[in-house]
């Protein structure tokens, strides 16, 4: 049986600069990163990880409203890219699930990479950010949306990619323990008139 997870990474590797080309065209996500840290209750002392970093584009963004960042990619392609990019930025070469997460984070940011996990894996991520977070701290996440939960083995002009398509009650179910989910939006995207889901989540107290 395929390997789909490599098959995706092998394609983001072969596939980094047009892709990252492709990336730039979609514009900021300035407004959502100063949301995120503003819910998280953060200053610039914020200590963040980006979890599927790519390139290091919103990391530029990150960076100047934070006191420490990692970001971390599966795709040594894009992390190339990010290293040249951003030179004096911290990224590593992981996944959601093999990431070592550190301590006393504030937010942890997951722009388009947790629509490559299952809702299985998915859940397991949201747990691995749970303990590392600190009380109140938030994840922030945008998903790809269809109207029931579903997989997909996409071919395009970039190569083969395994995705996972959303929707809100699927999103609670996968974050319900350890989290409280304190926005969802539903967005459309201009670019191939996309559906995307806007989630932010904040760390409960206990885990149950």
């Amino acid at each position: 049986m395929e390997d789909l997870e490599a098959v995706t990474i092998q394609t983001y590797d072969r596939s980094a600069a047009v892709l990252a080309e492709y990336f730039a065209g979609i514009g900021s996500r300035v407004d959502i990163i100063e949301r995120g840290l503003q819910l998280a209750g953060s200053s610039r002392t914020a200590r963040v990880v980006e979890v599927g970093c790519g390139d290091g584009r919103d990391a530029e963004d990150i960076l100047p409203r934070v006191g420490w960042y990692e970001g971390f990619d599966p795709s040594i392609g894009l992390i190339n890219l990010a290293h040249k990019r951003l030179p004096k930025a911290r990224f590593v070469v992981a996944d959601a699930l093999s990431y070592k997460y550190p301590d006393n984070l504030d937010a942890v940011f997951g722009f388009a990479s947790y629509l490559h996990l299952d809702r299985d894996d998915f859940t397991a991520a949201c747990r691995l950010a749970w303990a590392a977070l600190r009380d109140g701290g938030v994840v922030v996440v945008t998903l790809k949306e269809r109207d029931s939960y579903q997989e997909e083995l996409v071919m395009d002009e970039f190569g083969k990619r395994m995705f996972y398509y959303y929707d809100e009650n699927t999103v609670r179910a996968c974050a319900e323990t350890g989290f409280e989910v304190i926005v969802i939006e539903h967005q459309v995207l201009t670019r191939k008139t996309a559906k995307w889901l806007l989630v932010i989540l904040r760390k409960k107290l206990a885990l149950s």
